[in-house]
């Protein structure tokens, strides 16, 4: 046993022999509180997006790390599903932006589960650490779509250059730390017996952080390349699609104008990607907004669902005004 007093920072190991000539089963229970009273503990929260669940629909793990209400960036966050019988199967939760995760680096760490083993109850834990490299948001940032320029009565007008956040402002390193916890149970029905032939109705996940820039007339896309199977493997093949309208992206994508991805290879789930082009047969003047949609194909032409639709603007601003970037947002 220590005295509060001998406490130190940092990782701490626990050592038991045991002096008998069986073995012996041994329970460890260990309690620990804050060193300081006025910083907030480090918690994590662990949850599914639903607690009953019909084949071939996926679950989606969710982790909340954060440091009073400020997020936790940079942890290693694994999340653990436990069948009633089975394998248990490891899950690497990410904070990326990228589907299912909805925003990057907010602290909610998430992941799609599809490795069902049968019908019946899983149970489910989550593992974080960090090491040093971890560090946290030291206030929000403002999310508010950032426009370079408007149009009013024919006129460009430019609006001043949106102003820059550094790292150093906005992270403080954690050191090193381990939690654990627990995220309940779910049921799952009608997933097919463990050890048959499951047939491939998985498809790719959706893009939601597809971006695009507009320079001297070449359209620039950019996205995280979404898995053959939701967030795991490997996409066959994307279709593009561009419009002046986000509304026909939106409701008829295969009768827009299609942009031919030649070249363009999937890389991995969890890779940027990275696409460029010079659109034909389509006039790109001063002031023109173009947008652009994507979805990705399975092996088995299983579709994901169309992309978030991201814009392009031209701007040439007038001689007398400093020069101002093209527009990337997201719709």
């Amino acid at each position: 046993m220590c005295s509060p007093f001998d406490l130190q920072v940092g990782d701490w190991s626990y050592r038991i022999q045991n002096t008998h000539t069986s073995p012996q089963s041994i329970s460890i229970t260990v309690t620990s509180r804050a060193a300081k009273p006025n910083v907030p503990p480090l918690t994590v929260n662990a949850h599914m997006n639903v607690d009953t669940n019909s084949y071939p629909s996926p679950m989606v793990i969710y982790a909340e790390v954060s440091q009073g209400f400020l997020p936790v960036l940079g942890a290693n966050v694994i999340a653990t599903v436990e069948p009633q019988s089975g394998q248990a199967t490891d899950v690497t939760l990410l904070d990326n932006g990228a589907d299912p995760d909805i925003t990057k680096n907010d602290g909610i760490y998430s992941r799609y589960f599809i490795s069902f083993n049968g019908n019946g109850r899983y149970n489910l834990k989550v593992r974080v650490e960090g090491r040093n490299t971890t560090s946290r948001l030291g206030r929000r940032q403002s999310r508010a779509l950032y426009v370079p320029g408007y149009v009013e009565n024919g006129e460009i007008k430019m609006n001043a250059p949106r102003p820059e956040v550094t790292d150093a402002d906005i992270q403080a390193n954690l050191g090193s730390f381990s939690r654990i916890a627990s995220g309940g149970s779910f049921v799952v029905a009608g997933a097919p017996p463990a050890g048959s032939v499951i047939p491939d109705t998985f498809p790719p996940s959706r893009i939601t952080d597809l971006q695009a820039q507009l320079e001297n007339d070449t359209i620039y896309l950019s996205w995280t390349a979404p898995g053959g199977n939701y967030d795991v493997g490997t996409a066959a093949g994307y279709k593009i699609k561009m419009s002046e309208n986000p509304l026909e992206l939106r409701n008829t994508f295969d009768a827009a104008i299609s942009v031919n991805p030649s070249g363009l290879t999937p890389s991995v789930a969890g890779d940027e990607e990275s696409f460029e082009f010079q659109p034909e047969d389509f006039t790109i003047e001063n002031g023109t907004t173009v947008y652009f949609a994507i979805r990705a194909f399975d092996e088995v032409n299983n579709e994901a669902q169309v992309s978030n639709i991201a814009r392009a603007v031209k701007f040439v601003p007038p001689k007398d005004s400093d020069p101002v970037a093209p527009e990337l947002s997201l719709l």
